[in-house]
């Protein structure tokens, strides 16, 4: 091309033909200007291409993060349902002033538990931090990550504390009157136990505390559920 075109000039030139000479000219300024552009033009579609394959990387990894944190929560709820039928035997046995019986151990300890340990997986979602949020292109999609991190996720870290916080003296309680064995808590002595209004309390709170967190879990499982559907949905157009 290059060639030819040196020929052509050299042709003008002999030619002494000024108009002639002066067309070619701009002629190749335009045929130059057009190849810069195409350069351009390949190179901001290879940039480009290579900015989707990061982003579909971090949605991916954001996705495996998410369903992660579907199955903890959804874990979690069925721990709560769980606790709960050990709570209302408890319950049961002492308003009923039932005797103790080897079985009664493990509801004891579930009983107790207020299931305030959801531990949320953070992962994917630094991992975009780290590489940029303005990496998604899809403006909403972007917010309604952000908003279920930095809204829905935090909210559940918050409500947490009040659950590791409200018995203070709880661990010290177990250990002065109960024994640790395979099959859950064994009292010392449970009738004193189970006439103890503390020991009552105790058992009441918890359920309250989990009747507290399932409502709230259930919410961020229905949003983390949302979110990752719009995940799938935009990885489905990200080729």
């Amino acid at each position: 091309m290059l060639t030819l075109l040196r020929k052509i000039r050299r042709s003008l030139m002999a030619s002494g033909s000024t108009r002639r000479y002066f067309l070619y000219a701009i002629g190749e300024i335009a045929l130059v200007v057009i190849g810069i552009l195409i350069a351009l033009q390949i190179n901001n579609w290879n940039t480009f291409q290579q900015e989707r394959q990061k982003e579909k990387k971090a949605l991916e990894n954001l996705s495996r993060s998410i369903e992660l944190n579907i199955n903890r929560i959804a874990s979690t709820l069925s721990g709560i349902d769980r606790n709960n039928v050990s709570g209302r035997i408890i319950l049961h046995v002492i308003e009923n002033q039932l005797p103790f019986s080897d079985s009664l151990g493990n509801h004891i300890h579930r009983a107790l538990l207020n299931n305030s340990n959801l531990v949320i997986s953070n992962s994917g979602y630094e991992s975009l931090r780290s590489t940029g949020f303005d990496i998604i292109q899809n403006e909403a999609l972007k917010n309604e990550i952000i908003n279920l991190y930095e809204d829905t996720y935090l909210r559940l870290y918050r409500q947490q504390e009040w659950g590791r916080t409200v018995r203070p003296d709880f661990d010290n309680y177990l250990m002065d009157r109960f024994i640790r064995k395979a099959r859950g808590l064994t009292p010392m002595d449970f009738d004193k136990v189970s006439r103890d209004h503390y020991f009552y309390g105790l058992v009441n709170t918890a359920e309250a505390q989990r009747g507290f967190y399932k409502r709230h879990y259930t919410t961020a499982l229905e949003e983390t559920r949302r979110v990752l559907q719009l995940l799938k949905d935009e990885l489905n157009g990200v080729k």
